[in-house]
């Protein structure tokens, strides 16, 4: 039961990554602007390791209110398909996946408004937020916390989750 949790977790995961940035895409548009979605390098922060990320990006920079809008509603719009089927899922495994998976998405929401928001009006610079492990970990956490209160929640109405 664990594992299904986990995997279709994952699963949506990926989904709603890449409908997160074709929504900053489509933001950038929407205020006027143009831009592109690229596969770019992300260098790990703690370990020397680099991995792939999609990122989409104005083709030329905007000033802080329309990148607040795109850093806000890129994850915020892709998490309200998924925040409007926990209106219809009834089983406890998709509902956990898809609850975690808007939950990841609004996290998403608020530190890309948080970190745009503290270098560029309040110039703090936080390095932590733009790290890979950071932006991957906070998710995963996200993940293994919803796989074991489903685990609790099902040994403590006594009826175990089905196979």
């Amino acid at each position: 039961m664990s594992a299904r949790v986990v995997i279709l977790s994952l699963l949506l995961f990926m989904v709603g990554f890449g409908a997160h940035e074709v929504m900053h895409l489509l933001v950038i548009y929407a205020v006027g602007a143009e831009g592109s979605i690229v596969a770019r390098p992300w260098r790990l922060g703690y370990v020397d390791f680099t991995i792939y990320a999609l990122h989409a990006q104005p083709a030329h920079p905007l000033d802080v209110v329309r990148q607040a809008m795109v850093n806000f509603f890129g994850p915020f719009l892709a998490a309200l398909p998924l925040a409007g089927l926990l209106l219809y899922v009834r089983e406890p495994i998709p509902f956990a996946a898809l609850s975690a998976n808007v939950v990841i998405l609004v996290f998403y929401a608020i530190i890309e408004l948080a970190d745009l928001l503290l270098e560029a009006v309040w110039n703090v610079d936080v390095p932590l937020l733009t790290t890979p492990e950071f932006n991957y970990g906070v998710p995963l956490l996200v993940i293994v916390v919803t796989t074991l209160a489903v685990a609790i929640l099902s040994v403590v109405r006594g009826r175990p989750i089905p196979e």
